[in-house]
């Protein structure tokens, strides 16, 4: 519960921050000769073996002035990838913004077909004038898993019960996703659908504590883009 009260309080100081900021355009940043500040990287996804062209990258400053809202978002620099996911934004960073504010990257995707990340942006910490940086990125498609979890009534105090979904990162890319644990209450029985990477290996964890005994069970997921399985867990077994 307090981890929802402090998400959901993140949540709204950011969209407080959105409708108060001042917007400002200054592509023109992307015309620089010198002094210029590179953002070089790659957008892929299956395990970082297919390419995403047209997918739109957006550069912006924010500088945040106040915990009700208000500030700045400068939009500085904005491409797409091409028809390998490649990308290159170039700009200039102002005066203003060098001891001030941050920057970050935003991405846009179909969320219908991948798994989004944070926000769709990555942080773009300790950026300098006339400097480069790498960024790679792994987008995974997504496939859904209906899952089903039965006798959780049979929850004691002291019991527990939760399942986590994990795959791993290639090499070298940052990932939308990495993973994601679900705890479960006492209910009688519960089902969800939850989202998950398709065309690569997910690890299935399903975690207990029974009477003071953990235990921890462990399966392989390989679903199609698109596809849902049903899968049923009881909690006793």
């Amino acid at each position: 519960m307090k981890t929802s009260k402090l998400s959901l309080i993140a949540c709204i100081g950011i969209l407080l921050f959105i409708s108060c900021s001042k917007k400002e355009n200054d592509l023109i940043s992307q015309n620089c000769q010198s002094d210029c500040t590179e953002i070089v990287g790659r957008i892929m996804t299956d395990n970082a073996t297919v390419p995403l062209p047209n997918v739109k990258l957006t550069v912006k400053w924010k500088l945040f002035t106040s915990f009700i809202g208000g500030g700045t978002i400068r939009t500085k620099a904005i491409t797409e990838t091409d028809s390998q996911g490649n990308f290159d934004l170039s700009f200039f960073i102002r005066d203003d913004e060098i001891n001030e504010g941050y920057y970050h990257l935003e991405y846009e995707i179909d969320e219908n077909t991948y798994i989004p990340g944070f926000h769709n942006r990555i942080e773009l910490l300790e950026l300098e004038r006339n400097t480069s940086k790498n960024i790679y990125l792994n987008i995974p498609k997504k496939a859904f898993l209906n899952l089903t979890v039965l006798n959780l009534d049979d929850k004691n105090p002291g019991d527990y019960f939760s399942t986590d979904f994990s795959t791993e990162v290639p090499d070298g890319f940052k990932q939308s996703f990495n993973s994601t644990a679900i705890g479960w209450g006492n209910q009688p029985s519960q089902i969800k659908t939850i989202e998950i990477p398709a065309n690569v290996p997910v690890k299935f964890d399903v975690l207990r504590k029974i009477n003071g005994v953990s235990t921890t069970v462990t399966e392989t997921l390989l679903i199609n883009a698109g596809a849902t399985k049903s899968q049923t867990v009881d909690f006793n077994n």
